[in-house]
């Protein structure tokens, strides 16, 4: 059996035939992670609670998206399709970035209901389906 199915089975507690589970070892184990985790998740909640992750209201219609974590899911692509959407809607949005994989290097501004800032397709890898 491969090492990755070891492991699956091992953190899913899957046996394989003949094979000792060892659920107490595993237990402790997996605890350390365990621990660690709902120490985050308090740390997070107490952290809301105090003020430290307050929501500010901007004052406009806001669609915030994204996710720190993931990159390459089409968070950029998604960005500029729906701001084209909402172009043709006649409504002028307006798109706050750090730019395409960071790199944009000084503060840019842009005439509300502008158009020029719909890259041409080349400036992003994938196209966003709807």
């Amino acid at each position: 059996m491969k090492l990755y199915k070891h492991i699956l089975n091992f953190l899913t507690n899957k046996k394989d035939k003949g094979e000792f589970s060892g659920e107490l070892f595993k237990f402790f184990i997996k605890l350390p992670l365990i621990l660690l985790s709902f120490a985050v998740i308090g740390f997070s909640k107490i952290k809301r609670s105090v003020g430290g992750a307050k929501a500010k209201d901007p004052g406009i219609f806001t669609i915030s998206f994204g996710n720190i974590n993931m990159g390459g899911s089409g968070k950029t692509p998604f960005a500029f399709e729906l701001s084209r959407y909402l172009y043709e809607k006649e409504l002028k949005p307006c798109i706050i970035t750090r730019g395409y994989k960071g790199r944009l290097k000084k503060k840019s501004m842009l005439p509300a209901g502008s158009m020029k800032f719909l890259p041409l397709e080349k400036s992003y890898p994938t196209k966003p389906s709807f």
